[in-house]
């Protein structure tokens, strides 16, 4: 499935859209920009909830997130460098999945959601020519779509986080 993760400009809730390659919107986020931890909300094309997840606004350290999808499904991230003296290159491990999230940040980010045994479930890549944070995603698992498209906010999110300068 490929999908296109952008933000809308000029959103007061920090609104983005992931959408087919139709630009018929799959899933919406908005997060409410006074919350404390900084809480995102994903919901389907309907407009229905899905999952949520939260971070603290000062955590630089790990940029831990709380993910939590309806039906009970709960897990956590935690960032680490691969390089302690470069943030260039990023490990975010997805708590008791068995996870992992792997950033590259350069003239162009890209990512990949890794299982555990180093099979390749998402591949990402910044679209560098469009205004915005945009990422073209391929979700190569589509029994964790909800969970992979999370995983993929939640990567875009931190490597603009990590970025020296503002994106």
């Amino acid at each position: 499935m490929k999908l296109r993760i952008s933000a809308k400009l000029a959103s007061v809730h920090s609104e983005v859209n992931v959408t087919d390659l139709e630009e018929k919107t799959v899933f919406t986020t908005k997060t409410d920009p006074l919350s404390a931890p900084r809480c995102t909300r994903l919901y389907d094309a309907e407009g229905v909830e899905l999952a949520h997840y939260e971070t603290t606004r000062t955590d630089e350290k790990d940029r831990a997130y709380s993910v939590s999808i309806d039906g009970g499904v709960s897990f956590t991230t935690k960032r680490s460098f691969r390089v302690s003296s470069s943030t260039c290159e990023a490990i975010i491990k997805v708590g008791q999945t068995g996870w992992t999230v792997l950033t590259q940040r350069a003239w162009s980010s890209r990512f990949e959601v890794h299982s555990e045994d180093g099979k390749v479930l998402v591949r990402a890549k910044q679209v560098p020519a469009l205004r915005g944070d945009v990422y073209d995603i391929e979700v190569l698992d589509e029994d964790h779509v909800i969970e992979m498209v999370l995983l993929a906010l939640i990567a875009r999110s931190v490597i603009r986080d990590d970025a020296p300068i503002p994106v």
